[in-house]
């Protein structure tokens, strides 16, 4: 793959491929919704330092991301969009990915980076890139609206540039993952760097941390990161530091903040999905490390630190363990030419035929009939390559696109399922205000500019709104209604109504 050679050409190609399915395809809750009603509040409000969401401060992250999304969000006029109903290019979903889409694209450069950094290799940094946009997380948070992709950029380019001894620079991108995420932030790229000194350079880090290029870092650190949280601290003093450091931080990693709690092993079958297109080759891989070599025994640790760190954490999200898996790519771009596996192909041509078989048989049983044919084709194109006769790195890359053009094309049909959009276009037809009953749905909040209230006693539902509720709920309401509109979201069949 030597197009994967050029930074230029894997930047460009990357961005292209991230920007694949960012169009049109509605925000999912509870997250999405979230930024981007912040940052569109930033611009209505011209208040770039306090972020809320349906009128409420939002102390959850800090201020970095949402003034990410707002630039995008001016330059396309996501606002006037979302206002008059009118996007048939679904440029309004492409805007809000646009941070993801380029920090995927960078943090692709710097995995390029570091491996020619370590390895002094083209050929294993081109592999590298190319395993990154094989693992699940990426083909996901590149196109999410989510920080983490842009954690995971900061996070990236930090160390690197810390293991190129410029700790200045590097202390830079600290302050930019600390203004995304918080405290994380920091511990990533320091606990990393310090393994490189320990395992690499035999060093305990006390010179390093102590020379006048890291004292200056920290202090540009100091002067890029404090200012924002210096001005939330005036502003709300104690609640803010309850609210951000102890509950989103300290508590909900001790497990005190119940917000998504799960086994010590919640991340092994995580692990597994997400690295799904190397199953053929796992066993081999692991062969060809070399356990006593100093760089590999770091990027092991790297990865391994992470997966410790969050499977302690006593919540959990999928995506946390992401940047776990940079260390990962670089070390199976490393030794994927060593990939001789011819065995398991026969083998997993047999399970996406029977994954091909089992999702289109779900799809049947939930009255999903468009995706059938899309599923059964695109799984079976997967089967197809495992009997081509190529190097594993190639066929992994192949496999990728198909993949991820699969679902990507499964997510497109989906959206007609949906009923986020519809209810959008109704409300910018109508401007009749909206209420739930019994249901919090996000996206409805960030696509109709509204503040909803979610009410639990039908009695108290207001008269002349819109009201949106679950299926299941309309023989229980104790007053005649208009049916507007069904659909989904997560899994659960939504209605909107109109009293009568």
């Amino acid at each position: 793959m030597k197009l994967f050679r050029s930074p230029f050409f894997i930047f460009v190609f990357t961005f292209m491929f991230f920007s694949l399915g960012s169009f049109y395809i509605a925000f999912y809750p509870p997250d999405e919704p979230k930024y981007v009603d912040a940052a569109l509040r930033m611009i209505e409000h011209s208040n770039y330092i306090i972020p809320f969401f349906n009128c409420h401060i939002r102390f959850d992250k800090p201020i970095l991301y949402y003034l990410e999304l707002v630039i995008p969000f001016k330059l396309f006029g996501v606002d006037y969009m979302l206002k008059t109903g009118h996007d048939p290019f679904g440029i309004i979903e492409y805007a809000a990915k646009i941070p993801s889409i380029i920090s995927g694209s960078l943090e692709a450069l710097y995995i390029y980076m570091i491996s020619i950094y370590l390895f002094n290799d083209k050929k294993a940094a081109a592999n590298s890139v190319i395993a990154y946009l094989s693992i699940g997380f990426f083909i996901y948070l590149t196109r999410a609206v989510y920080p983490d992709m842009s954690l995971i950029f900061f996070e990236t380019a930090g160390i690197y540039y810390f293991l190129r001894e410029k700790y200045i620079i590097g202390w830079v991108f600290i302050a930019l993952a600390f203004l995304t995420k918080g405290p994380v932030g920091i511990v990533s790229v320091g606990f990393t760097y310090l393994l490189y000194l320990w395992i690499v350079k035999k060093s305990s880090g006390l010179n390093e941390f102590l020379s006048l290029p890291n004292i200056l870092g920290i202090m540009v650190f100091l002067l890029i990161s404090s200012p924002w949280y210096i001005e939330m601290y005036r502003l709300y003093r104690a609640l803010f530091f309850k609210k951000f450091f102890l509950y989103h931080n300290i508590e909900r990693f001790t497990g005190k903040a119940h917000q998504h709690p799960h086994s010590i092993f919640y991340y092994i079958p995580i692990t597994l999905i997400v690295t799904y297109l190397w199953w053929p080759y796992l066993k081999e891989l692991y062969t060809n490390i070399n356990f006593k070599n100093p760089i590999d025994k770091f990027l092991l640790l790297w990865s391994g630190w992470i997966l410790l760190f969050f499977s302690i954490s006593a919540n959990k999200l999928p995506h946390y363990i992401a940047p776990a898996f940079i260390p990962i790519a670089i070390i199976a771009g490393k030794y994927s030419d060593k990939l001789h596996t011819k065995k398991a192909g026969l083998l997993f041509f047999i399970i996406e035929l029977t994954i091909a078989a089992g999702l289109s048989i779900y799809c049947y049983q939930q009255h999903l009939y468009k995706l059938i044919p899309v599923i059964s084709t695109g799984f079976l194109i997967l089967s197809l390559i495992n009997l081509k006769k190529e190097i594993p790195v190639k066929i992994i890359f192949i496999k990728t696109i198909i993949l991820t053009l699969t679902l990507i094309t499964v997510l497109y049909i989906f959206e007609s399922y949906r009923i986020t959009k519809k209810v959008w276009i109704t409300y910018t037809q109508t401007h009749i205000p909206i209420a739930f009953y019994r249901l919090n749905d996000q996206s409805i909040i960030a696509y109709t500019r509204q503040c909803i209230k979610e009410f639990k006693n039908p009695s108290k539902l207001p008269e002349n709104y819109l009201i949106l509720t679950k299926k299941k709920y309309l023989k229980t309401l104790p007053f005649k209604f208009k049916l507007i509109l069904t659909g989904r979201e997560k899994g659960k069949k939504l209605a909107l109504i109109k009293k009568i």
